[in-house]
C-alpha cells in the first residue's frame, strides 16, 4: 500500500494506493486544516480513516464524483459528520452509483452510496479559505476546479494529469477537455494540485497551455490523416504508437486509439 505525505505551507498532500507508484494507480488528496480536498479510494480506506483521525475534518470538497476521489466521502460523513461538497451532476452518481469496470474495482475499489450536504455555487467560503468553483468537464461531466483566491491555488481533480496525454477513457471528450483547460488560462494562480501529479509549483499555466498546443496540434494532424483516408488505428499507430499493457488492463476502456475516435466524433 503506498501512502507518502508532503507538506506545502499550510497544505499537506497525501499520495495512496494499493499498487505501485504509477500516476494513474495512486491518487492524492489535499488537506487544509478542517478541509479534505477529495477522498482517495475505497481500496485504501484502512490508510485514509487513520489519516482522517488526526484531522477529524469539517468539510470535504469533491472534485468529482470518481471512486478514486469521493470513494471514502461515505466514511468521512459516518465517522466525524464532515460536510460533503458536491457539483450538482455528480449526485445522482453518489446517491445511486454507476457501473464500474472490473480493473477500477480492483484499482480503486467500489464506493459506498451516500448524498453529499452542499451543492457548490459560484465560491466556498470556509474560515480563512475562499474558493471559486470552476465547472471543467471532459474527464467527467461533474468535474470542478476549485481555485483559492487567496494563495493563488488551484486544486485540478483529474484534468491535468500530463501535458502530453497518450490514453483517454472511453467516456471522455477531448473537445470538452481542451476547452475546460482554455477556461483555466482565465484565472490567476501559481500552484496547480493535481490529483495523480501532486504539487506543480513551476509554471503550472506554462504546463496547461503546452496541453492545450498538444491537444489542439493532435486533433489538426488525425483530422488531416483522416481526410487522407488512414482507419482510426492506422492513425493511432503514426501519431500515439501501438496499444499498449495500460491498454490492455483496462480492457482498452483507457486506450490511445480513444483519443482518435473522440476527435473524429465531433
Amino acid at each position: 500500500m503506498v501512502h507518502k505525505s508532503k507538506k506545502y505551507y499550510d497544505l499537506i498532500a497525501y499520495k495512496v494506493g494499493r499498487f505501485h507508484e504509477a500516476v494513474n494507480t495512486t491518487v492524492h488528496f489535499f488537506v487544509l486544516d478542517n478541509i479534505f480536498i477529495d477522498s482517495a479510494q475505497p481500496t485504501t480506506k484502512k490508510i485514509f480513516i487513520e489519516i482522517a483521525k488526526n484531522y477529524k475534518p469539517e468539510y470535504c470538497l469533491l472534485t468529482h464524483y470518481h471512486e478514486d476521489h469521493a470513494g471514502n466521502a461515505y466514511d468521512l460523513k459516518k465517522l466525524f459528520n464532515t460536510k460533503i461538497f458536491a457539483h450538482n451532476l455528480s449526485v445522482s452518481y453518489l446517491e445511486n452509483g454507476y457501473k464500474m469496470l472490473p480493473y477500477e474495482k480492483i484499482i480503486w475499489g467500489v464506493p459506498e452510496k451516500f448524498s453529499p450536504d452542499f451543492i457548490y455555487s459560484d465560491k466556498v467560503e470556509i474560515g480563512k479559505y475562499s474558493f471559486n468553483v470552476i465547472h471543467t468537464p471532459g474527464h467527467s461531466v461533474d468535474s470542478v476546479s476549485l481555485l483559492e483566491i487567496n494563495r493563488g491555488w488551484l486544486f485540478t481533480g483529474d484534468l491535468f494529469i500530463s501535458a502530453k496525454p497518450k490514453y483517454l477513457r472511453r467516456d471522455e471528450n477531448i473537445y470538452t477537455i481542451l476547452e475546460s483547460l482554455k477556461k483555466l488560462l482565465n484565472y490567476d494562480f501559481d500552484v496547480m494540485f493535481c490529483a495523480h501529479r501532486g504539487i506543480v509549483d513551476e509554471k503550472p499555466k506554462e504546463l496547461i497551455s503546452k496541453k492545450i498546443k498538444y491537444i489542439e496540434d493532435l486533433i489538426d494532424k488525425v483530422k488531416k490523416l483522416h481526410e487522407k483516408g488512414y482507419s482510426v488505428k492506422k492513425i493511432r499507430n503514426k501519431l500515439l504508437g501501438f496499444e499498449d499493457i495500460t491498454s490492455f488492463a483496462t480492457n482498452f476502456d483507457f486506450c490511445k486509439l480513444n483519443i482518435v475516435k473522440s476527435v473524429l466524433s465531433n
